[in-house]
């Protein structure tokens, strides 16, 4: 066992003032003037005031740049979409111009055709009928002929 685990430092007695690494961490406050104390209150109320305003001033641009921001978009959606019929609407017009147009067409050539058939069904008639007539006149003949003998 050691005798150190015992040892006792004394020191001087404490002086009026204690050292500066001692003293208290809390300064009391010297008591102001009424006046001041009111001047600084009315200076605060005011900085805090004008803070609240910039703060108030600026969500209100932000809230404003928002629904710039979100008007511009709609705005160029609905263009958009706008174009975006049209052409649509431009492309299928083409489209069923040239449908329609083809199928003229088609019908025109159907329609000469139809025409070209009725003149050969006409014509086919016709020369029928001048043969089944010759045929007819040739028999008339032929058995006139041999009536008479």
């Amino acid at each position: 066992m050691s005798n150190s685990a015992f040892y006792v430092h004394l020191e001087d007695p404490v002086r009026e003032v204690p050292p500066l690494d001692l003293q208290s961490k809390h300064h009391r406050v010297q008591p102001r003037p009424l006046e001041k104390r009111l001047e600084a209150a009315a200076q605060l109320r005011n900085s805090l005031e004008d803070h609240k305003v910039q703060g108030l001033a600026f969500r209100l641009a932000h809230v404003a740049l928002l629904a710039d921001n979100h008007h511009r978009q709609t705005t160029q959606n609905w263009l958009k979409a706008r174009d975006r019929v049209s052409q649509d609407m431009d492309q299928h017009v083409r489209r069923r111009t040239a449908q329609i147009s083809k199928r003229l067409r088609s019908l025109n050539e159907h329609n000469q055709e139809v025409k070209a058939r009725k003149e050969e069904v006409k014509q086919e008639k016709f020369l029928r009928k001048l043969t089944h007539l010759h045929q007819a006149k040739t028999m008339s003949t032929i058995s006139q002929f041999w009536g008479k003998i």
